[in-house]
Order: structure tokens, then C-alpha cells, then sequence
């Protein structure tokens, strides 16, 4: 009896602490990045009556039950939409790294913020933005090397406040390369991102003139080293002199504004073009650009400009080069680049968000805020890789979206009702016990 009344005492300990296992899981269940947990018991030691000589059964009593572990529910939970791009969430395996000084835990809620701050103290246009959580933690990766401060770069308000400074891309890039796990520092967002102008080098030009002795043009846009869109444009005259076979065509071509009201070179010269119609020559190579030397390129042969009588006449271009744009947004693509985009339509990395993964998820300690820490049990944080040895993210991210808790209200409620019961079961026995043992010192009276 004696035994019966403490067992049922084990037993409304343990319902108890799996009541709370239950309860937190409940108050938990739209905590963004939450993971529930399971409660898992094991059975006291058992008491032995008797040898059990040679007979084939054990003849023990249980003397209990206790909590052995909690568990924590590894499943993704459901994805919620949200209007920010700074809102992540990992489909799949792995975690964020957050570090507030020399700590660093790990999370899977991505409800992230900015904290701006200037690299330059007194340069209010050196300011970046870091991404943290909301009680200032800084999220971890890879930042890339491919852009600097330029105090004097012109972002286009020098005329309006008179001030310059940027930062400026210095090699375009559609890729970022995460550092080693031990290398992975604090993400930083410029306030101020410039893609800066590419001048013309070269401009092609295509199309036929049919010996009609007709005037006929053709224009290519050219970039200038400052930022200008200019006009390059290539006039044809039939020569009043030609050549025994073939046909020879004089060539005005001049670089104005795209409005016309500057000029900054003009050249005359001839393209000769032999019996077939295919250009033997052109004596103009090379114009100038507000300062910039643009390479003039009519094609050889048949591949570019042509003269050939019976075709309709056409014209047309194509230039390398692209004008200087400022950011327009940022924006993480599903493996964590970190992607800037720009007015003039280009795009650049400029870093990359870490996702960390772990030999066993389960040994991970929590420390609460929905925020784990590397323990014995975890192993190291480690990055995975593909056959190759390349580091992979190992999971998607969504951007604009949160993961939200992964407990279920109706298994919650459920395993609230089985603790209920167990613990109500497991009172009743203490009462019976008690009873029992009343009723026996009765006896002995």
C-alpha cells in the first residue's frame, strides 16, 4: 500500500511536467519559428518479491514513472506571406546564425529587422544597414568584396544638396560563395549602392544600302565616361566617283547629345563595298565620345553593312556599354544571395546569408526566444556540400515569407486531455492508497 500511495506521487509528477511540455507548446503555437516538444517518459526502477530461481518469469513491482526527455519537433512549420523581403523562412533542413557579441545561437525564425548605422563616423552616406532579429542580434554570412566607398562619387543629388559619396560596385557578380562556417560574419546593407557607368567601346553597325543614290543613316546609342547617352550616327552618300566594280560610298558620321545640341566629333570618309555587295573597307574606325574613344565597326564582307540593288534598304546597331544606375531595392533569392538591383536594370550579389546545419538537430539546447545553442550532444555548426565539394545551402529560402509555429493545435489539445486523465488517474491512486492505509492502522486499533 505503502508503495502504491508514492508511485501514484511519481506518477502526478510526471503528469505534471508533461502537462507543462503540453501547455508551452499550446502558448507557443503562432510563434513565428517555434518548435514544439514532445514529452517522453521512462519507468522507476523496479522492486524484486523474490529470486526468480528457476522459474522462467521476473517477479518485480514497478515503483513509478519519470520525465526522460523532451523532444523537440523538427518538422517545418507552415509558410505565412509577408509584404517584407527581410521576412525569411527555410524550407527544408538547417538554421540562422545570430551573434550578439562573442555568442552565437541559432534560430529558425526569420522575422528580421535593420539596424543602420554610418561605417564612417560624421558620413551620413556611408550608412549600412544590418540585418538583425528583433532584440538586436546581427545575422550571419558572407559579405563579398565587391564594392567599396567612394567619398567622392556622385549619386546624383550632388547638384540638389551638394553632397558625394557612395558605395560603388566594383565587379558585377550573379554569385556569392559562402566562407568557411568559422568566418561567417555580420550582413550589411548599403544605404547608398551605385552601379557605375561603362562607357562605349565599340558600336556595330548593320543593314543594306541599295545603290538607289539615295541618302540613308544609321544610329547606335554610345555611353560616356559621363554617364551621357549620346548619338552616333553614320550618314551615307553615294561617291560621285566610283569604282570600276562595286559600288563606294562617302560616310559622314558624328557624336552628338542625344538631343543634338552637342557635338563632340565629326569624321568624313569612305566605305567601299566590292561587286558582290560585300564591304571591302572603311577608312573611319574610331570616333570620339565626350573623351571616350568608341571603335566603329561596319563588319567585313557580308557580315554587318551591306550594298546589294534589289534589297529594301534597313539599318540597324548594337553597342556594348551600360549607363550608371543607383539601387532601386535589394532582394535574397532562394539559396540566400543577397542581390541589389539597380535603375539602369542591372543586378549584382553582394553577399550571402549563412544556413547552418548540425550532426544531430535534437542535441541543440534551447535557450529560449526561439533561439538554440551548439552543445556536445549537436556537434559543430558545419555547412553541407555537394559532390563536388561546393558549399550549398542545403534548403530553400523564401523571402517575404515567415515560417510559423510547428505545433498543432488539435495534437495539443489532445495530449492536454491524455495528461488530464493520467494525472487525475494517478491522484486516485494516492487517494486509494491513502485510504488503504488508513484502513489497515484501523485494523491494528
Amino acid at each position: 500500500m505503502n508503495q502504491a500511495y508514492f508511485t501514484g506521487i511519481s506518477g502526478v509528477m510526471t503528469y505534471q511536467l508533461g502537462l507543462d511540455v503540453v501547455s508551452d507548446n499550446i502558448a507557443n503555437v503562432n510563434t513565428v519559428g517555434f518548435k514544439g516538444s514532445t514529452a517522453e517518459f521512462a519507468n522507476l526502477f523496479s522492486e524484486v518479491l523474490t529470486s526468480a530461481g528457476k522459474t522462467p518469469t521476473a517477479n518485480d513491482i514497478g515503483i513509478g514513472s519519470r520525465l526522460q526527455s523532451t523532444t523537440v519537433q523538427m518538422q517545418n512549420g507552415s509558410l505565412l506571406a509577408s509584404e517584407r523581403f527581410n521576412d525569411l523562412a527555410i524550407s527544408g533542413n538547417g538554421w540562422f546564425g545570430i551573434v550578439s557579441g562573442k555568442e552565437t545561437s541559432y534560430t529558425r525564425a526569420g522575422n528580421f529587422v535593420f539596424d543602420e548605422y554610418q561605417k564612417t563616423a560624421g558620413d551620413v552616406n556611408s550608412s549600412v544597414a544590418r540585418l538583425t532579429t528583433t532584440d538586436g542580434k546581427y545575422v550571419t554570412g558572407t559579405m563579398l568584396t565587391n564594392y567599396s566607398y567612394n567619398e567622392k562619387f556622385d549619386y546624383g543629388d550632388k547638384t540638389v544638396n551638394g553632397v558625394t559619396g557612395a558605395y560603388v560596385v566594383t565587379d558585377a557578380t550573379n554569385e556569392a560563395e559562402l566562407k568557411d562556417v568559422d568566418s561567417q560574419g555580420k550582413l550589411e546593407f548599403p544605404t547608398r549602392l551605385a552601379y557605375p557607368v561603362e562607357p562605349t567601346t565599340k558600336a556595330q553597325f548593320f543593314g543594306n544600302l541599295p545603290p538607289d543614290n539615295q541618302v540613308h543613316t544609321i544610329s547606335a546609342d554610345v555611353i560616356s565616361g559621363n554617364n551621357e547617352r549620346n548619338r552616333l550616327k553614320l550618314t551615307f552618300t553615294q561617291s560621285a566617283v566610283q569604282p570600276t566594280t562595286g559600288v563606294a560610298w562617302d560616310v559622314t558620321a558624328t557624336v552628338t547629345s542625344n538631343d543634338g545640341s552637342k557635338v563632340y566629333d565629326t569624321q568624313t570618309g569612305q566605305a567601299i563595298f566590292d561587286g558582290s555587295g560585300g564591304l571591302s573597307s572603311c577608312s573611319i574606325t574610331s570616333m570620339d565620345n565626350d573623351g571616350m574613344p568608341v571603335a566603329v565597326d561596319l563588319g567585313s564582307s557580308f557580315n554587318g553593312v551591306i550594298s546589294i540593288d534589289g534589297l529594301q534598304a534597313s539599318g540597324s546597331s548594337r553597342s556594348d556599354g551600360v549607363s550608371g544606375g543607383t539601387l532601386t531595392k535589394y532582394g535574397i533569392n532562394p539559396n540566400g544571395v543577397i542581390v541589389a538591383d539597380f535603375s539602369n536594370g542591372r543586378q549584382s550579389a553582394i553577399g550571402r546569408i549563412a544556413i547552418y546545419h548540425f550532426q544531430n538537430d535534437q542535441g541543440l539546447n534551447r535557450i529560449g526566444n526561439t533561439e538554440f545553442q551548439e552543445s556536445s550532444g549537436s556537434g559543430k555548426p558545419l555547412f553541407w556540400t555537394d559532390a563536388s565539394g561546393n558549399v550549398i545551402t542545403g534548403a530553400i529560402i523564401n523571402s517575404g515569407q515567415l515560417e510559423n509555429s510547428n505545433v498543432r493545435l488539435d495534437v495539443g489539445l489532445t495530449d492536454m486531455i491524455i495528461m488530464q486523465r493520467a494525472y487525475q488517474a494517478n491522484a486516485k491512486t494516492i487517494t486509494t492508497g491513502d485510504e488503504l492505509i488508513q484502513k489497515a492502522l484501523q485494523m491494528h486499533r
